[in-house]
């Protein structure tokens, strides 16, 4: 299903999530989610790079009738706050919107890259544990050195 988030919209999100710390949400933040197992349909949103004045732009120019209200149910969302600061902001430093929202997807890739490697490096070297065949990095799995040291101290 593709949405009509635009630059607008991720970055206000964004900046919301990282105000209230909210990091569970910040794995959203892509312009690409995946189907859920709850039967939730692909979403991507190819605007993501577009401001909304650009989209707005591109429909007077092409004679495409399009609302300009905000959503109804966005009414005393702080979003809107968070667009009204971001708008503030990319008035005074131009291409702040998008430099915000981008550098946060570049390194937000970047983690999951280096996530990734990790976790295959580590699958590497996964072997059974001697004594309980858990997976371990080393012949003795933590758990059991340790069990072996207090027999050992009784």
């Amino acid at each position: 299903m593709a949405t009509g988030h635009n630059l607008d919209d991720e970055a206000a999100r964004l900046l919301g999530n990282v105000l209230h710390w909210q990091t569970d949400y910040l794995d959203k933040q892509t312009p690409s989610l995946p189907a859920s197992l709850g039967g939730f349909a692909k979403k991507v949103k190819p605007l993501y790079r577009l401001t909304e004045r650009e989209i707005a732009a591109y429909a007077v120019i092409h004679h495409i009738d399009y609302i300009v209200e905000e959503c109804p149910m966005a009414k005393g969302s702080k979003l809107l706050a968070y667009k009204h600061a971001l708008n503030r902001l990319e008035a005074d430093s131009p291409g702040t919107k998008q430099t915000f929202y981008l550098n946060f997807l570049d390194r937000q890739a970047k983690q999951q890259e280096t996530a990734g490697k990790i976790a295959e490096q580590d699958r590497q070297r996964l072997h059974p544990c001697t004594t309980c065949g858990q997976p371990t990095s080393a012949n003795v799995c933590s758990y059991c050195q340790m069990m072996a040291k207090a027999k050992a101290h009784v």
